[in-house]
């Protein structure tokens, strides 16, 4: 986190500025009228607040891949060492590439931790094998391929909206329905391109930059998300929201309970994202906590649930530099964005 005295500390997200992301974690693209009456708030006010939190980069909607396309993917963890005194360029050289959608630096036995999205697998293999260590900087690239998730970084919940507020917005969410069997087309590949800049943008402005009619991006885009290929995810600036520290826990655990302790962990309010892994630390979860501190607790809570993991290593974050697409400053704003295309070929290899 940033301590520049030439940079002031910008003040907490408030109990409403939360409860307004909370409820958009929930329901990403509610209007306004179906969110006033859940959360004892002016649609007009709430216009207004979520313009603010916008355009301060406090909060944003923005897609995720979902299941569908997710198992239709490759996906790695990839832990970078760095030259010394170079991890800060090299972070931002890496934030501009659309295959690494989240970049950390951490306090452990590497510098950078990135998640890596390719089409297929080998195209994967060549991005980690030639593209990503021909960085300027880069001296070590170590990948754990993701065979399989428990919970991803969609499902987090600041955990404000109390049990009425949940039940009704529940009520407004669109039940998903049986997946098809479309062929992916480039037509969804620049819907989702189109939403990574905002992912409450309206019809008619989605309509506009790709040349349709309004009626046919939201068939399209009901269809992705009703399929469950495509996700709508609010983040917020998480140390100014009370959620200061991120940590990585790399775990071993029996195959034959592998599903069981993905399942457990992924119950837990702290945890982000869970997944199971192709290497002999075979799980890892990543959680959000209040504080430093809290991790010694956790990693407590987490021996006592699953007596039977051991835990391999652990790395806190020191910063985040992008969150699924955003880049971040060292409050944890976005300041900018490089669109979620991880099928573009350019930057596979250099």
């Amino acid at each position: 986190m940033s301590t520049d005295p030439e940079v002031p500390r910008p003040g907490q997200l408030d109990e409403d500025d939360l409860l307004l992301a909370n409820a958009l974690q929930a329901t990403p693209r509610a209007t306004w009228s179906e969110l006033g009456p859940v959360l004892g708030l002016d649609p007009v006010t709430l216009a207004r607040r979520w313009d603010r939190l916008q355009s301060n980069g406090l909060a944003w909607v923005t897609p995720a891949l979902g299941p569908g396309l997710l198992y239709r993917t490759c996906r790695a963890f990839v832990e970078i060492h760095c030259e010394p005194g170079s991890a800060a360029q090299v972070a931002a050289e890496l934030s501009r590439e659309p295959h690494l959608l989240t970049i950390q630096h951490v306090a452990g036995t590497y510098d950078l931790f990135a998640i890596a999205f390719t089409p297929d697998f080998p195209s994967m293999s060549d991005y980690l094998l030639t593209g990503l260590p021909r960085h300027e900087g880069v001296v070590r690239v170590r990948s754990h391929l993701v065979t399989r998730n428990f919970r991803t970084g969609s499902q987090w919940r600041l955990g404000v909206l109390n049990q009425r507020q949940e039940r009704a917005l529940r009520s407004t969410r669109p039940e998903p329905h049986g997946a098809e069997t479309a062929a992916y087309s480039n037509w969804e590949r620049d819907l989702i391109v189109a939403l990574s800049d905002d992912g409450r943008l309206r019809y008619t402005d989605i309509a506009t930059r790709l040349g349709v009619t309004p009626r046919t991006v939201q068939r399209r885009l009901n269809r992705l998300l009703g399929n469950r290929d495509l996700l709508l995810r609010c983040d917020v600036a998480r140390p100014l929201a009370g959620w200061p520290t991120g940590a990585l826990l790399w775990l071993n655990v029996p195959d034959e309970l592998l599903e069981e302790a993905g399942r457990t962990l992924g119950a837990f309010p702290e945890t982000r994202s869970c997944a199971a892994l192709s290497g002999a630390s075979n799980l890892l979860v990543t959680v959000t906590l209040h504080s430093v501190d809290a991790l010694h607790d956790w990693a407590v809570q987490l021996r006592q649930a699953l007596p039977y993991a051991e835990i391999a290593d652990r790395s806190v974050v020191l910063r985040q530099d992008k969150l699924c697409g955003h880049l971040l400053d060292g409050w944890g704003r976005s300041r900018g964005v490089v669109p979620l295309d991880i099928w573009r070929p350019s930057g596979l290899s250099r």
